[in-house]
């Protein structure tokens, strides 16, 4: 599917007999009596093909949503639930353990790191503070919380390759769409008024490409620190829209 490295090819070799498995049966017909989105389907193939089909992201989002709430330690503490969600959000994982991989000069320990990471994160998702945008969600709180780790460890490190670039007022078009995704998050929340232009150009750099904060201040013409708390308000901010109205954000 993805000229992948080793963790993702060794998980795409897994979900092909899990797909086939009884176990997976069972599951599907146990999560439909719980979480209607996830009723109806056939088999877990059908169920993956759903949440790849871009002109429904609604839909996509509520099957998440559904195998997250019984996914999370604190909802269904379910373990499958846990791997079919890794599985599906597995296309955006490879993109962002390659481009920190680009950085770090070994793409196959990056992947692998992003990999648990999610895995991690899906079984601690907030569910009932963060109900949608679940994949968006989780690749950036991986993304976040890896780059915390690399500063602490070695300073400010762009984790990340170009800036992000935007095309009248929109994300640009491109292979990468869990970062478009990403991207429209920011810009609904500029159109919306959460956001200034300003603040979210900086956010989208720093926080999606990974640009160091000190490496935009001629940009911005502004000093690191002032960038620093202008980002901390503005996803102060970001964060109180979004779980304040999740159906506006989820329309975005």
């Amino acid at each position: 599917m993805w000229q992948d490295l080793g963790m993702a090819r060794r998980m795409e070799h897994e979900w092909e007999a899990l797909t086939q498995s009884s176990a997976a049966a069972a599951a599907l017909r146990r999560w439909a009596d719980v979480e209607p989105a996830l009723a109806g389907w056939s088999d877990l193939v059908a169920l993956r093909t759903a949440t790849e089909d871009r002109a429904d992201p609604a839909r996509s989002d509520a099957i998440l949503a559904g195998l997250v709430r019984l996914a999370a330690r604190d909802g269904g503490d379910d373990e499958l639930a846990a791997r079919v969600l890794l599985q599906l959000v597995l296309p955006g994982a490879v993109r962002l353990g390659r481009r920190i991989g680009a950085v770090t000069g070994d793409p196959v320990d990056a992947e692998a790191t992003v990999l648990a990471e999610l895995a991690t994160l899906i079984r601690a998702y907030p569910w009932r503070r963060r109900p949608h945008r679940i994949a968006a969600n989780l690749l950036l709180d991986c993304q976040q919380r890896l780059s915390r780790a690399a500063r602490r460890v070695r300073g400010e490190v762009p984790v990340g390759l170009e800036p992000a670039l935007l095309v009248d007022g929109q994300a640009a078009a491109g292979p990468d769409d869990e970062r478009v995704e990403l991207l429209d998050l920011f810009l609904w929340a500029c159109r919306e008024g959460v956001l200034t232009v300003e603040e979210t150009l900086l956010v989208a750099a720093n926080r999606i490409d990974e640009v160091p904060i000190r490496q935009l201040t001629g940009r911005f013409g502004r000093s690191a620190a002032s960038l620093f708390a202008l980002r901390a308000n503005a996803e102060q901010r970001l964060r109180a829209a979004i779980e304040a109205c999740p159906d506006l954000a989820r329309a975005a």
